[in-house]
C-alpha cells in the first residue's frame, strides 16, 4: 500500500530532516487538528466564563449564609460585608451598567446573562428549601434586573 506520509518526507528534504529530528509527522490525510469532536474540546475563545461568575456568586451566597450561623456581633457584620461586597463586584462585572469588565457592544443585555440566571436557578433549585436558597435565588433576580437596567429596559433605566 502506498504510503503518502513516507512519500511526503521523500519528496520534501526539509520535511525528512525535521522527521530524522524527532519532529512529528505533518499529519497528512488526518483531518483538521485538533479535532474538537474527538476530544470535546472548542476552539477559539471559550463562552463558559460566565461559569467563573456563577461559581462566585454561590461561593458568596454560602459565606452568607455561614454569616447567619455566627453569633450576633462584629464577625457577623465582617462576613455578610464581605460577602455582599463580593456579590456587589461579580453582578459589576458581568451585568452592570458600562464600563464593565466583560463588555457588550450591541443593544440589549449580553446573552451569558442568561446562562448566569439559568445556571443559579439551577444550582438553587437542586438545594433544599432554606437561607441558602432563597439567597441563590435573590441573586438570579439582581442579575436579570441589573441586565435590564443596564441594556435600557429596566424601570431605573436613562433613556
Amino acid at each position: 500500500m502506498f504510503d503518502l506520509d513516507r512519500f511526503a518526507h521523500y519528496i520534501n528534504p526539509i520535511w525528512a530532516w525535521l522527521y530524522r529530528h524527532g519532529w512529528e509527522d505533518p499529519g497528512w490525510g488526518q483531518g483538521p487538528q485538533p479535532e474538537p469532536w474527538k476530544t470535546g474540546h472548542q476552539l477559539g475563545p471559550r463562552p463558559e466564563q460566565w461559569k467563573l461568575a456563577v461559581s462566585q456568586l454561590v461561593q458568596a451566597a454560602s459565606a452568607k449564609e455561614v454569616a447567619l450561623k455566627v453569633p450576633e456581633g462584629p464577625q457577623r457584620t465582617a462576613i455578610m460585608k464581605s460577602a455582599s461586597a463580593a456579590i456587589e463586584t461579580v453582578l459589576d462585572d458581568w451585568c452592570g451598567t458600562p464600563p464593565r469588565r466583560h463588555p457588550w457592544p450591541w443593544p440589549g443585555p449580553p446573552p451569558w446573562i442568561w446562562e448566569i440566571v439559568s445556571e443559579l436557578t439551577l444550582v438553587a433549585n437542586s438545594l433544599q428549601a432554606g437561607p441558602l436558597r432563597e439567597e441563590i435565588l435573590n441573586i438570579a433576580g439582581q442579575v436579570t434586573s441589573r441586565a435590564n437596567v443596564a441594556s435600557g429596559k429596566g424601570e431605573g433605566a436613562v433613556r
